[in-house]
């Protein structure tokens, strides 16, 4: 750490060092197209040049340029990514179920010298979005994607057709605390907060992940989350980091995750849980389907014992690995490996999160903040060298949730969990309402925000429901006193929100339950589900 912090570190570095070492070695495939680390760097190299010869690149203002990365899992959007670290920028995935309302506002927020999009972005580009984008934007094919009579004030240029560079120039020198990528997650006050990682966190984070999971050159690793999803970074710079090969899943192609794994003759499988539990439920994961695989890595939600064995059969010669992490503490900083017996968290049937990462320290904390003993459960709080620096334009939350804790900055995660005498960590849910559904991060309070504004009252509240095996299926609203109607609710916060953040149904009731503070009582309305067998 200390040698690269004194050469500057990039995110870009390593394709860039193995473009130099082994340029014919397969980089990343996706759709039948295959790039080498050469022209995977090429790519990335032209897209840099053009970024930084640029009108609105800029520069000493405190922060590195900022480029938006309007894209899905594609070469496109993983070419940007790489030419925004390559230029010396910071890159800001965003994702494409972002409603229009929500993209705008990201885009203000952000303060963007440049935007990239691939194919799939390039449709979100309506003349309100074209209004609030910076002043480059890089996409395929510009003339078949823009609204007809457009009338932007910016530049557009096609992102395939940038200009070649001389020489293998090398990625930009950029400082440990300078910012890598700025990812954004959902708000209680109902705008996006955005997450901000440092250079130097993500190359801790690689560098640990890739030696605890023992990553090979020869490795074929899956790629089929969102860039907005930070379990990305994993996939993409762990598997460049070793010099392997990066496979995307379409995303119209997940359901033939198993398929495509055997197609891809994938020795590495990063996903979610719940993936797996889909999988499994259309009859997908007959035993022994998937000889190739020698890992695979579980993580952003919990880990059901039952996942395990359905995947055990399906990939007999696989290890498994367990990751814990919130997106402020870079990805995954907590790790389980499956073994036999699993080691399974108490009356909950889901693996134990595990144990921290070197450079990692986990604590639980009482609600005063003071350190819990052994099998107390708590708040779970992170301390350590991938701590984000914070909220983008949100000191006072930053404060709120990076405390200064007995002299150390620690991350307050809002997980309730425990440590059982072996220092073996748990997970037992969220303290607050923050949940995930279906791998993805959802902040009921958000949603509620919404609700309010679109319901005319304040008496509304969302539950997570159903639960399966920890992890939340689906959200279900309730409101009381409205006079306006379910559907037309229902439209304002399609579009407001992204499609996993809308709930599947509105509930109409006489009165919200208040717990004994007079705040809304969501357990009470989770017990009402219960007892009625929704």
């Amino acid at each position: 750490m200390k040698q690269e912090d004194t050469q500057g570190f990039n995110i870009a570095n390593a394709v860039y060092r193995q473009s130099l070492r082994d340029p014919a070695r397969l980089a990343i495939a996706f759709e039948g197209l295959e790039l080498s680390y050469g022209e995977l760097a090429d790519r990335a190299r032209r897209i840099a040049a053009t970024l930084v010869q640029s009108p609105g690149w800029r520069t000493g203002e405190g922060f590195l340029p900022r480029v938006g990365i309007l894209a899905s899992r594609s070469i496109d959007a993983c070419s940007g990514i790489l030419g925004t670290s390559w230029a010396g920028g910071t890159y800001i995935p965003i994702g494409l179920k972002s409603p229009e309302d929500r993209l705008i506002t990201i885009l203000d927020q952000c303060q963007l010298s440049a935007l990239i999009c691939d194919t799939q972005g390039a449709k979100l580009l309506t003349e309100r979005v074209l209004a609030a984008c910076p002043p480059l934007v890089l996409m395929p094919e510009p003339n078949q994607h823009l609204p007809a009579g457009s009338s932007h004030k910016i530049v557009i240029q096609d992102i395939h057709g940038l200009p070649a560079v001389a020489g293998a120039t090398p990625p930009a020198h950029i400082k440990s605390t300078d910012l890598a990528y700025i990812i954004f997650t959902s708000g209680t006050t109902g705008t996006p907060k955005g997450v901000m990682i440092s250079t130097g966190a993500v190359h801790h984070y690689i560098e640990v992940v890739t030696e605890i999971l023992g990553l090979h050159a020869s490795d074929r690793a899956l790629e089929v989350c969102e860039l907005s999803f930070d379990f990305s970074v994993l996939d993409m710079f762990a598997t460049w980091q070793v010099g392997a090969s990066l496979h995307v899943l379409p995303a119209n192609r997940v359901m033939n995750a198993v398929k495509f794994a055997r197609e891809s003759r994938l020795t590495v499988w990063n996903s979610v849980p719940s993936l797996v539990g889909m999988l499994n439920q259309i009859k997908a994961l007959k035993p022994g389907v998937l000889p190739d695989l020698r890992l695979t890595v579980f993580g952003g939600e919990p880990l059901p014992a039952n996942t395990v064995e359905a995947w055990q059969q399906a990939a007999p010669n696989s290890v498994v690995q367990n990751l814990y992490g919130p997106t402020e503490v870079t990805v995954s900083c907590l790790s389980q490996p499956v073994t036999t017996p699993l080691v399974v968290t108490p009356k909950r049937n889901v693996i134990a999160i595990g144990s921290p990462f070197p450079g990692i320290e986990a604590a639980i904390l009482t609600a005063d903040h003071q350190f819990a003993p052994t099998d107390e459960p708590g708040e779970l709080a992170l301390s350590g060298a991938q701590l984000a620096q914070g909220y983008l334009n949100a000191p006072e939350l930053t404060e709120a949730r990076f405390p200064i804790i007995a002299g150390k900055r620690w991350y307050l995660t809002g997980d309730l969990a425990f440590s059982d005498p072996s220092g073996t960590f748990h997970h037992l849910g969220r303290i607050d309402n923050q949940v995930k559904v279906l791998g993805n991060r959802v902040e009921l309070e958000e949603i509620d925000t919404h609700l309010r504004e679109l319901s005319q009252t304040e008496l509304v509240a969302t539950v997570a429901w159903p639960l399966v095996d920890g992890s939340a299926r689906g959200l279900i609203a309730f409101i009381a006193g409205s006079p306006m109607e379910t559907s037309q609710i229902l439209t304002g916060l399609k579009r407001q929100l992204p499609a996993y953040s809308v709930p599947s149904r509105i509930v109409h009731i006489e009165q919200m339950p208040l717990n004994h503070n007079g705040k809304v009582d969501r357990s009470a309305l989770v017990r009402s589900l219960e007892s009625d067998g929704h």
